[in-house]
């Protein structure tokens, strides 16, 4: 996972963490660079004492390596180096050592005389293991170790109290300066780490929100055509994946109120001119009887009949259209049962076939399956069955036309019903259109006699109502058919 797909809460922790850990970590690295410079480089102790503290002279680191003398002494396994060592620490601070081991010389500092030397530190011995004297003329220390027998002998003209009342404190302003820089160098560390800190945030944040807002602002203009970048998977990304969502619904309900407004204008405009052209029939027969164009009993019996025949062409056209506009609003009742359509289609075609026949259309009904049941509106129903026949009825381009209801098993819990004809049929691209309101293959919808353009979107609504759907295709090797999906067994309430 990439950082700034972390979480916007745990990129500011690990933001702070790191602002506060690197001076941290500087402070810690530097400080142990120095312990262990002091503690690996070899370097005489004491003198690190009095460089840290001057106020207390010699005194301090003096005692120190007198101290350390002792315990190694004590410590004594016939190895002379780290006695050695503390004796070379005491000789940088003016004083003479000499060590022995029963008779035997163990060490002395060079040039001085070892009898003299230890006459002197012995002179004013006491009983016991060890005799120290310090007073403003010099140190006598005499050490004798019950443990190893060693005989530690000090001794110089190093007085107690420094002869001058002026301390140096140069080493210790070195302290104090050296302590300055550190804190210096920690404040500009960590105002330096939460400054780049500070811009890597805002660039992880700030130049998000900011695109985001032009996005939003963009939508709210209109612009609902361009994607959302969704660039990580923090809070931020899920607000552009919600603004990509609602981008999206918006560019959905446009394109869905557009087509609308298409459709209806077109369904004025089939409306329009489908009953323009009734009425005009109208108008004229009524124009002839008044003006005495049907002059005998005859022609005035026709025109009538003409009026009537086109009112009740009228009046389906209305009906159809009203129809139309409750499955569109979803006000059309449905009462659903369950229904053999096998049985059912079986049934209507045998009490069907000779009133079709007799119009010029040959019809019949093969099944594969011996009961199929879904869930129907038996009313609605039928005006699918009867749409679709008139339709194959009306466009038939010979003297007897032939329709082939199929019903099979479509699979995927769903039952096919077809209805192949072999009249004219239609252009391939024109297919998908049958089921427009008011289309006609009639594009300049003057043979209005043959149907309103409604019928088959009238059965589109019936099936989608019905959870089904419908599509065409073309017959070989001529015609149309029309194809229906209805779910098998479903229960509607």
């Amino acid at each position: 996972m990439q950082l700034r797909d972390w979480r916007l809460r745990k990129r500011l922790l690990f933001s702070n963490f790191i602002m506060i850990f690197i001076p941290v970590l500087f402070t810690v690295v530097v400080s142990i660079a120095i312990f262990l410079a002091l503690q690996f480089g070899n370097i005489n102790r004491a003198s690190i004492i009095s460089f840290i503290w001057p106020e207390s002279g010699q005194n301090m680191s003096i005692q120190f390596e007198l101290s350390r003398l002792r315990v190694r002494a004590d410590q004594y396994n016939g190895n002379m180096d780290r006695l050695l060592q503390a004796a070379d620490h005491l000789e940088d601070q003016g004083l003479n050592v000499s060590i022995w081991r029963d008779k035997e010389d163990l060490y002395d500092t060079d040039g001085i005389d070892k009898v003299y030397l230890r006459q002197q530190v012995m002179a004013g011995h006491r009983q016991g293991h060890a005799d120290f004297t310090w007073t403003g003329e010099g140190l006598r220390f005499y050490y004798v170790s019950p443990h190893t027998d060693i005989h530690l002998a000090v001794a110089g003209a190093v007085p107690s109290y420094s002869e001058n009342e002026y301390i140096d404190l140069s080493s210790k302003d070195i302290l104090k300066v050296a302590f300055y820089v550190l804190a210096i160098l920690t404040i500009l560390l960590t105002i330096l780490v939460g400054l780049k800190l500070s811009r890597w945030m805002a660039g992880q944040i700030v130049g998000p929100v900011e695109r985001l807002r032009n996005m939003a602002d963009a939508i709210s203009q209109g612009d609902l055509d361009h994607p959302v970048p969704i660039l990580s998977r923090d809070e931020i990304g899920d607000t552009c994946q919600a603004f990509e969502k609602m981008r999206l619904q918006l560019r959905a309900a446009r394109d869905t109120r557009e087509k609308y407004d298409k459709n209806r204008k077109e369904l004025l405009a089939g409306i329009s001119h489908d009953l323009s052209t009734p009425l005009t029939k109208i108008e004229g027969y009524a124009s002839g009887i008044l003006d005495g164009i049907a002059n005998t009993p005859e022609k005035e019996r026709h025109y009538l009949g003409m009026i009537v025949d086109t009112s009740r062409h009228m009046a389906g056209l209305v009906r159809t259209l009203f129809l139309f506009s409750k499955l569109d609003l979803g006000q059309v009742p449905f009462h659903w049962e369950d229904v053999d359509v096998a049985a059912y289609l079986k049934d209507y075609i045998g009490e069907q076939t000779d009133h079709f026949h007799q119009q010029g259309l040959d019809v019949t009904f093969q099944s594969s399956l011996d009961k199929a049941v879904i869930s129907m509106d038996r009313q609605q129903f039928q005006r699918v069955i009867e749409n679709i026949l008139g339709n194959s009825l009306k466009y038939k381009d010979q003297a007897v036309g032939h329709l082939a209801i199929i019903l099979t098993d479509g699979g995927e819990g769903a039952y096919l019903l077809s209805f192949a004809d072999d009249g004219c049929g239609v252009e391939e691209k024109e297919l998908p259109k049958l089921f427009e309101s008011f289309y006609r293959t009639d594009k300049a919808r003057t043979n209005v006699a043959k149907g309103s353009g409604l019928g088959l979107a009238v059965v589109q609504q019936i099936v989608h109502a019905m959870k089904g759907k419908i599509w065409a295709q073309a017959t070989v090797p001529k015609g149309l058919t029309i194809c229906i999906s209805l779910p098998k067994g479903e229960s509607h309430t």
